[in-house]
């Protein structure tokens, strides 16, 4: 339940009427979706990103992707199609709320507003019969997906951390106590999920929320992860001055620069193997489309520029491209970067 200092929290609510307007809310706020970044978790930001997103040096606008089309497509329908088997009654939640004291926001997708008559007691149908209305947090997963990133465990079931988090989020904002994470996985199995309010957690994310904001007041941007940030670097140092630095007595960039150096052998070398193999493969699979190997099952189709390979036991598919065919003009947006080129100067 809530504690007494959250509910001393302010809380406002925008029924936004356009994408514009709901995009525009979130800028100000660390959202639901994005927490997840400020406990390393999330597959869309890290922490570092997330700052310089919020603090207008970058932007990263949503691009909706054939994912993300059909979840808005078929929101509805898994909404309806839970609620039925859980014998709830939904309707949609499209605010936007925040907390402004903390600059913390959410939107959600559907709230459970009251139990449908004659239907059997499950959790979902108990925790309303304790608590009252509560979140339904729509989640549209494909199937290996599925196996991939949540954990199944008989009827116990867990979400991606970043999920998990999202939800306890967005109780925390809209001072609910409880919600249902409701994943439609492949198309056809419902997974839902009862979740109740953590107040630990809640504490938690409160706190670092306001920590976030603090050391942007402070100017003090998260020490990057260099591999995970390596894009957000190239894109904030874009542009250069035109001068020239001496960094001769520098170890640390000349150790870096050995790096460099030695990981573009070891790509050259990975490539030419990678090159070695796939037209070896060719040789022995020749004309055929489909072929079975041992714990593998390739697929080339002649119309494609690519042979697939898909591993059954690792669950893992790799894409060998391969030019069968002129290539088409492609033509594709692609962020600019400052390529890096480093010469080893030979003793003399």
């Amino acid at each position: 339940m809530p504690t007494e200092s959250t509910m001393e929290l302010t809380r406002s609510t925008l029924a936004y009427k356009t994408e514009a307007e709901w995009l525009n809310a979130r800028k100000q706020d660390v959202t639901s979706t994005e927490t997840s970044a400020l406990f390393d978790s999330s597959p869309y930001f890290t922490e570092f990103e997330l700052h310089h997103v919020k603090t207008g040096r970058l932007t990263k606008e949503f691009q909706e992707n054939d994912r993300t089309k059909w979840g808005n497509r078929l929101e509805s329908a898994i909404a309806s199609g839970i609620a039925e088997d859980l014998g709830l009654i939904v309707a949609p939640f499209k605010t936007y709320m925040r907390i402004p004291e903390l600059r913390m926001g959410s939107s959600f997708d559907f709230k459970v507003v009251g139990l449908a008559p004659g239907m059997p007691s499950n959790s979902a149908r108990e925790m309303f019969e304790e608590h009252g209305p509560g979140i339904m947090e729509i989640k549209n997963v494909d199937g290996l997906q599925f196996r991939r990133t949540w954990i199944e465990d008989g009827e116990a079931i867990e979400a991606p951390p970043h999920i998990e988090i999202q939800v306890q989020h967005q109780l925390e904002v809209a001072d609910m106590p409880w919600s249902i994470i409701a994943p439609l996985v492949g198309g056809n199995t419902p997974k839902p999920m009862v979740r109740k309010r953590d107040v630990e957690v809640g504490e938690l994310i409160r706190a670092r929320v306001q920590r976030f904001w603090d050391r942007i007041a402070a100017g003090v941007a998260p020490e990057p992860h260099y591999v995970e940030d390596a894009d957000t670097i190239s894109r904030l140092y874009l542009e250069n001055d035109g001068s020239t630095l001496d960094l001769t007595d520098n170890p640390r960039v000349y150790e870096l620069c050995k790096a460099y150096k030695a990981a573009g052998i070891d790509e050259k070398a990975a490539e030419a193997r990678k090159k070695g193999a796939r037209a070896e493969l060719l040789t022995i699979i020749g004309a055929a489309k489909t072929v079975r190997a041992a714990g593998f099952g390739i697929s080339a189709g002649t119309n494609k520029e690519s042979v697939r390979a898909y591993n059954r036991e690792a669950g893992e598919r790799v894409t060998i491209t391969i030019s069968k065919v002129p290539a088409s003009s492609i033509e594709a947006t692609v962020p600019p970067f400052r390529s890096v080129r480093i010469t080893e100067k030979k003793a003399a």
